[in-house]
């Protein structure tokens, strides 16, 4: 060896002679050194020897017998720097980890050595230190300890969840730390929703609940590891939002559009974050794009939507900035309109009077500078026409015949106030009343009687009811009468009719047999047994036959009118009973019979003892048969308020024949 062999010669100062060996070592080493490789140079050999094998000794304790310290990670991988040689060759087995190299250096297909050890749980972690180690084939050698450290486990911060809650969006839960090895749920009642970790949130899955909107929840956050270890970590409870509510909208359920739009506008209760919105026309989708201010949503349309067409407006969604969304679709079924349409006519078909002032109403607006009265004619008599308002039009009949048919025209092509022309004509076809109007008399307390005749000559039957005011179902039968006359002329042409509907209009008007100085009028009539004194359906009654015969306006009235037309036929309508009675003279005695029998009334006639539990006086009916030489037929009907019309209108036309 090269310092063994060189040794250092001193001379005295001044000229020295050294030798090439002596020159380098004098100028390269310091004093001390060359000391100390004096020292080295006097140790015997064995003591380097072992010198080395303890060095090796101390490194390998270094390396493999000391462990690594390794600090578990629940945000991502557990891994430690460590330089492994042919980690192909190295194992391990611990029932808590997997053991995995990574940062591999290969060589072909040779895996020579990695520069990173793994460690992945094999079950849920519990905090404290694990040993582990690995060694080429888990032999006893060369085997590499590492001390794997689980702090605890991260915890949720349950005061980051808010109050309140939407339904629609992750419910987001802050963490201690981040945890990527967990798995987390958010349990409420028997549902479950899955979380994800982000970062140091986890976020659970609420819209996946189907949670209602504006209702209170308890909960529980849990924990669990690939499934299993499942572990109620937190609880509390919250409110979810109230739903967004539609609170205005410019078309309605079942809406008739009338106007031209080109734009809809929603409001909300909320303000709006997004919404989603289609409009069908027919079933097919229309094009339209929408915008959000605030509360209002507006849907623009690309073209105008087609006339007389069925549309629906449909929010899917909408969603407001607070999270809250609509508890179900907002959908608005509408129909557009056409041009302007007659949606009633102030008069029937029948009856009208001859010089009805007739109010059209359309279905929208007229036109507001565009003239209609040329668009609408009338035919069948004179008449005048005039705009009224904006839906009404009048059109004023001029004293037209009685029973007069005739049409009113609206042409197509009028306009609204949006200028949508109507695409068809409109036709209303009536009828003027066919009956004369005559006032034969007024009552005690002034009231017209009036009485109405139908058809303009042949032989007359005569139709009376109300005599009694306590009987108003015989004058509601009338006033029904008097309607079929005025549909169906064309059966009693050839005849005439009379028909008084209410004798006594003052009985009538306040629910009493009697006119209002409390004469039955039915015992005022000049029969050869008319008395002042009567027995009723109420007991005796001094003056219910009134003063003497015919002294009440209301009978004297009526016995003139009977008698200025001498009806072939009079039929008198009463309550109650339930029959039909003929006069003992036998022409009418056919017909009450013919009346019984269509109405399923009992034939009264010729058993008149057996009919009332009375004796009638002064009677209407015996004073036209006996006095007047008027047949005549006693109609008692089965209620005193009420009438079946249609089981009757046979039996009044039977009369006529």
């Amino acid at each position: 060896m090269l310092l063994a062999k060189c040794s250092i010669v001193q001379q005295p100062m001044g000229p020295v002679a050294l030798t090439a060996h002596a020159k380098i070592e004098a100028m390269t080493l310091p004093l001390n050194m060359q000391k100390s490789v004096r020292f080295l140079r006097s140790v015997p050999k064995k003591y380097y020897a072992y010198l080395g094998v303890g060095l090796v000794l101390a490194l390998y304790a270094i390396i493999f017998l000391i462990p690594k310290q390794v600090a578990f990670s629940y945000a991502s991988k557990t891994c430690h720097s460590q330089f492994t040689v042919l980690p192909q060759l190295q194992s391990g087995n611990d029932q808590a980890y997997d053991i995995s190299f990574q940062d591999v250096w290969n060589v072909g297909t040779v895996k020579l050595a990695s520069f990173k050890t793994c460690f992945d749980t094999k079950m849920s972690p519990q905090p404290g230190s694990r040993i582990i180690g690995t060694a080429p084939f888990n032999g006893p050698l060369f085997r590499t300890l590492y001390s794997v450290t689980v702090p605890s486990a991260p915890s949720p911060r349950l005061d980051s969840i808010k109050p309140e809650v939407p339904v629609s969006k992750s419910l987001k839960v802050g963490m201690s730390t981040t945890d990527s090895l967990h798995d987390y749920q958010l349990k409420i009642g028997d549902q479950v929703a899955d979380c994800t970790s982000q970062r140091s949130t986890i976020e659970c899955d609420v819209p996946s609940l189907k949670l209602a909107q504006g209702q209170p929840y308890e909960y529980g956050l849990v924990r669990s590891f690939e499934g299993s270890n499942k572990k109620t970590i937190g609880s509390g409870s919250f409110t979810t939002l109230r739903a967004v509510a539609v609170t205005r909208s410019d078309v309605t359920q079942g809406q008739v559009l009338y106007s031209r739009p080109k734009t809809f506008s929603v409001t909300t209760d909320k303000p709006i974050a997004a919404a989603k919105v289609t409009l069908m026309s027919d079933g097919k989708p229309v094009d339209v794009t929408q915008s959000i201010d605030g509360n209002a949503l507006t849907v623009t349309l690309a073209a105008e939507l087609a006339r007389e067409k069925s549309h629906e407006l449909r929010i899917e969604s909408i969603e407001a900035t607070d999270g809250s969304t609509l508890i179900e679709p907002y959908v608005a079924a509408f129909t557009t309109s056409g041009g302007p349409k007659v949606a009633s006519v102030s008069v029937g078909a029948t009856g009208v009077s001859q010089s009805a002032a007739i109010i059209l109403t359309f279905d929208q607006p007229l036109s507001k500078t565009k003239d209609i009265t040329p668009f609408i004619a009338v035919s069948g008599g004179q008449a005048s026409v005039q705009k009224r308002s904006d839906t009404q039009i009048v059109v004023q009949l001029a004293s037209l015949p009685l029973c007069q048919p005739f049409m009113i025209t609206v042409k197509q092509g009028a306009l609204s106030e949006f200028d949508i022309p109507s695409s068809q004509n409109w036709n209303f076809n009536g009828r003027t009343i066919c009956y004369q109007t005559t006032t034969y008399g007024t009552s005690l307390k002034g009231r017209p009687l009036s009485a109405f005749i139908y058809g303009s000559g042949g032989p007359v039957t005569m139709y009376v009811g109300g005599i009694h005011g306590s009987e108003p179902s015989s004058t509601s039968l009338m006033k029904a009468w008097m309607g079929e006359l005025d549909r169906n002329p064309a059966r009693y042409a050839g005849k005439r009719i009379v028909v008084v509907p209410g004798i006594n209009p003052d009985g009538l008007a306040a629910g009493t047999r009697t006119n209002s100085r409390g004469v039955n009028l039915n015992r005022n009539f000049p029969t050869d047994n008319w008395t002042k004194s009567i027995k009723d359906t109420d007991g005796t009654h001094a003056a219910g036959g009134g003063e003497s015969p015919l002294s009440e306006p209301e009978a004297a009235a009526l016995a003139k009118l009977t008698t200025s037309y001498q009806p072939r036929l009079l039929l008198s309508f009463h309550a109650v009973g339930s029959l039909a009675i003929g006069d003992p003279g036998g022409y009418s005695a056919g017909y009450a019979s013919k009346y019984a029998s269509l109405v399923g009334y009992r034939d009264g006639t010729n058993t008149s003892s057996s009919n009332f539990d009375y004796n009638v006086t002064g009677g209407y009916e015996d004073w036209t048969f006996r006095n007047a030489g008027i047949p005549s037929i006693v109609v008692e009907l089965s209620s005193y308020t009420s009438v079946s019309y249609s089981g009757h209108y046979d039996a009044l036309w039977a009369m006529l024949e």
